[in-house]
């Protein structure tokens, strides 16, 4: 039977027990072993923010990180480093964030209730029969609540959907014998979760408005996928192979495209690493042995060691800027990262009196203060030879327009494009106020 009292415990022997089954491993030549094994002195680590001393649960959205203490939620904002505590009442624990609102599940009223940080309203959401357990047993996203519901025991265990708009209650599960589905997930339309098969576990994903079921993997007896988590279009997911006959044992994490079915294996290897991933655009953070709490980058294929300590307490999350993690006996921390910002130069036309070409911003993060230039070379130009400006902003995959100045010449010429470090050059004829391209 699972217990509030001993979650924190659990998870921190989970961790340090390293079980097979539910654990993964890579091999990056970009690793430096070196780093590895070094423990992270947050006296010293600018990068890293102590939000309280408290052994808590925490989530993060947006600039709010959220946890639960007895009859208070706490609100820590991120902007202004201030924390609020709102009185709740009853006995609160593993609250999650959704934008402006928190679920979270109390043990006096014996179901989840939901708190709106802007305008202060406490509603009761729904009685369960859940007897308390991990803070992965339900997750919260936009109006919906996932959720597992346990009758009597844990091979009792299904998972439910409930709609905070309609009241409406799904049950997304009915598993056979002693399978059982746990560790839900969910972002937007799309519901996952793990099935555990005797020894084996495999990922299910459910489609909200096409109440469509997809077997993301299909286990054989060799191979277990565990730790579902998922964002827009990406779920991710640990991975296990063990062939006992031959003596091969691999460890690995592997995402999945949810709109093209397509799976990738991002790494694989012969130690345990990457357990309970999370996943926030193109980056990942999840756990390696002995407490290394690790940061993966998708498009890079680079990690970064941002915390290792043997008490490390699951879970972790993350949001574009920041993880959240805790250390038992210590409390919980904030590790500020930065995705890179990749800014291409796309098409180039031409026309009258200016030059105009767009840049992009290819990466995971917002682009600032975008320095760019137009610059002409050769031929006999009389006015707008140069140009020069700032982008204040270029949001992630968003494209932001630039023009020279307006134009007078004659001749073959040379146009030099630059942002940032993209510089791009291309043949040009000026023919008074008319530019060819």
């Amino acid at each position: 039977m699972k217990t509030k009292g001993i979650s924190l415990l659990i998870c921190a022997l989970v961790l340090l027990s390293v079980f097979p089954a539910v654990t993964t491993a890579k091999q990056l030549t970009s690793i430096d072993s070196s780093v590895a094994n070094a423990h992270v002195d947050v006296s010293v680590d600018p990068d890293l923010i102590k939000i309280t001393d408290e052994n808590a649960n925490c989530d993060i959205d947006n600039d709010f990180v959220v946890y639960g203490e007895s009859t208070t939620l706490h609100i820590y904002n991120i902007k202004t480093g201030e924390t609020d505590a709102v009185l709740v009442g009853g006995d609160i624990i593993f609250p999650k964030i959704s934008e402006n609102r928190v679920v979270y599940y109390d043990f006096v009223y014996m179901g989840f209730k939901m708190y709106n940080i802007n305008t202060g309203e406490k509603t009761e959401l729904m009685v369960t029969n859940w007897q308390g357990g991990e803070s992965d047993s339900f997750q919260f996203f936009g109006n919906y609540l996932v959720y597992e519901n346990t009758d009597s025991d844990l091979y009792s265990t299904e998972i439910f959907l409930y709609n905070i708009e309609t009241s409406e209650h799904r049950q997304l599960t009915e598993s056979p014998g002693e399978d059982y589905p746990e560790n839900p997930c969910i972002y937007d339309n799309i519901v996952a979760w793990q099935l555990s098969e005797g020894n084996l576990n495999d990922i299910v994903m459910y489609n909200i408005e096409s109440e469509e079921y997809t077997r993301v993997t299909n286990t054989s007896h060799f191979e277990s996928e565990t730790f579902p988590a998922i964002y827009e279009n990406t779920l991710v997911y640990s991975y296990f192979y063990y062939d006992k006959e031959n003596g091969t044992i691999l460890y690995g994490l592997k995402i999945y495209d949810t709109t093209t079915g397509e799976e990738t294996t991002l790494f694989t290897g012969e130690e345990p690493t990457a357990n309970s991933p999370e996943i926030f655009g193109n980056t990942l953070v999840y756990s390696e042995p002995d407490g290394r709490l690790c940061l993966y980058n998708v498009t890079t294929n680079e990690e970064i060691l941002i915390y290792e300590n043997e008490y490390l307490v699951q879970p972790w999350n993350l949001n574009e800027n920041y993880v959240v993690f805790t250390v038992l006996g210590e409390g919980v921390y904030l590790y500020q990262y930065t995705n890179p910002v990749a800014i291409e130069i796309g098409t180039i036309t031409g026309g009258l009196f200016k030059v105009h070409a767009g840049i992009k911003n290819t990466g995971d993060a917002e682009a600032t203060n975008v320095e760019w230039s137009i610059k002409f070379t050769g031929g006999l130009i009389l006015l707008g030879r140069d140009s020069a400006g700032t982008i204040p902003s270029i949001a992630a995959g968003a494209t932001a327009d630039i023009s020279s100045k307006a134009i007078l010449g004659f001749g073959n010429t040379v146009v030099t494009i630059s942002a940032d470090t993209a510089t791009t050059a291309q043949n040009a004829t000026v023919l008074f106020v008319f530019i060819k391209l």
